[in-house]
């Protein structure tokens, strides 16, 4: 039955990867058309044709490979001769071929705005931790640890404001104005005021998320236990973590946290935990297992699924999210390119059409809300990697235009055509990796619904 699935899936991935793709050219054909630039072709894919149809000017066609398309414009190759017909392209002054260019990223963003916008007003499921401002765990070595803040501390007001969600928290600490914070916490019925200095680089950006405070996104209840694992046979599914080590835990989260210091060399080999067994308070000890691909201690259970609550919004109160969650997703891309130019983010996990397409699919068995999230996500992946001056994509094209507007004139076809070729070589070296990638997780996508 999982074949079934897995065949689904791709199918909706398809199509999902074919309207981003029409939407992102029909920015293109939209603009040239509102130029005045005669558009010769307007192609959905890659490849054999496989229907097609003229009207005016214009032949329409749909191709056999789903992953691209284009917009072919009278005069648009700066190789070949052009007529200077007052329609063509090249005839066109630089802010026109710049607005064309723009065209097609800013269509997938406001594309992108609408779904997510869609998905808010339709519903959609919300971290219920968002709804709390209980602290999960509190970072080694960070500015929070420093203050004084312990794990499971509610956080009631940050310098003098009240705060009722975990958003009301994380947002002030982000901010880039100022270091310090009068934070006012609960801690087992008592109301302490700690005093928060955030750390902040050259660029004035904290070091550490919230100044390492993190919530505690699944409650300490054991969701699964793996055969033959360190806890199999004495932690069962259902058991509430109270404490480990005789330090109480107040999340999963937290409890991970403590797992991640375990060191059997610097005390017992086993492990106390105390946990919640139905109306019955228990202890056991667990003698954690040495993983070697994750290089530390496990006992070999997971939490439950992070609790959840249904959201829907109203037509204009939607719009608050919509763009919150538009500005996350954008910078989020920015925060992956950086960590993957440092190394903290391994290029193994970079994903190509054969990863993205069937993860799509998959999306839209979860529902109508998830799959318009993940297509708002690729949206604006697309409209902000397309912007970027790589020169074979629309971030080129402006490059090239910015160039010519500063010299006077367009670099020679020669030249254009000389770095295109350097550039075609590493996108083609990229494709093939990600498609390495992607050919080595297909295994583990194939068993999904199994």
């Amino acid at each position: 039955m999982h074949q079934l699935y897995f065949i689904l899936a791709i199918i909706i991935g398809l199509l999902v990867l074919s309207v981003l793709v029409f939407v992102h050219e029909l920015g293109h054909f939209i603009a040239a058309k509102s130029c005045k630039i005669r558009v010769l072709a307007f192609a959905i894919g890659f490849g054999r044709t496989l229907v097609k149809w003229k009207r005016g000017d214009t032949e329409y066609r749909v191709n056999v490979i789903p992953f691209g398309g284009y917009v072919q414009m009278a005069g648009d190759n700066p190789a070949k001769e052009h007529s200077g017909a007052p329609d063509e392209y090249q005839s066109k002054p630089i802010w026109q071929r710049a607005v064309v260019a723009l065209a097609g990223p800013a269509a997938n963003l406001v594309f992108a705005i609408f779904t997510l916008w869609a998905a808010f007003v339709y519903g959609m499921e919300r971290p219920a931790f968002l709804d709390g401002t209980r602290v999960g765990v509190v970072l080694k070595g960070s500015p929070a640890e420093a203050a004084g803040f312990l794990a499971g501390d509610s956080i009631v007001s940050i310098n003098g404001t009240a705060v009722f969600g975990w958003e009301q928290v994380d947002a002030p600490l982000s901010q880039q104005l100022g270091s310090g914070y009068k934070v006012v916490v609960k801690r087992a019925g008592t109301t302490l005021e700690l005093d928060l200095r955030v750390e902040r680089t050259g660029a004035r950006l904290p070091k550490m998320p919230s100044g390492g405070l993190l919530p505690g996104r699944y409650p300490p209840i054991v969701g699964g236990v793996k055969p033959k694992s360190a806890a199999d046979g004495l932690l069962e599914v259902g058991d509430t973590i109270l404490a480990l080590g005789g330090v109480s835990v107040s999340s999963f989260d937290h409890f991970a946290m403590l797992m991640r210091d375990y060191d059997p060399e610097g005390g017992e080999m086993a492990a106390s935990v105390n946990i919640k067994r139905g109306a019955e308070l228990k202890s056991v000890f667990v003698i954690p297992a040495y993983d070697s691909t994750e290089k530390r201690y496990l006992l070999g259970i997971e939490p439950v699924p992070e609790p959840t609550r249904f959201v829907r919004y109203g037509a204009v109160a939607a719009f608050g999210p919509t763009m919150s969650k538009t500005w996350e997703y954008s910078v989020m891309i920015f925060d992956v390119l950086g960590k993957l130019t440092s190394g903290k983010v391994p290029a193994s996990q970079l994903a190509g059409p054969l990863n993205i397409i069937p993860v799509s699919g998959m999306m839209a068995f979860q529902g109508l809300s998830s799959i318009l999230n993940f297509m708002a996500l690729i949206g604006i992946n697309l409209a902000v990697l397309n912007l970027l001056p790589l020169v074979i994509t629309d971030g080129g094209l402006l490059m090239f235009l910015i160039l010519e507007a500063i010299r006077g004139r367009p670099l020679s076809a020669e030249s254009q055509a000389a770095i295109n070729k350097v550039f075609i070589f590493l996108f083609l070296a990229l494709f093939l990796f990600v498609t390495f990638n992607d050919l080595q997780r297909l295994p583990e996508l194939f068993k999904w619904k199994r």
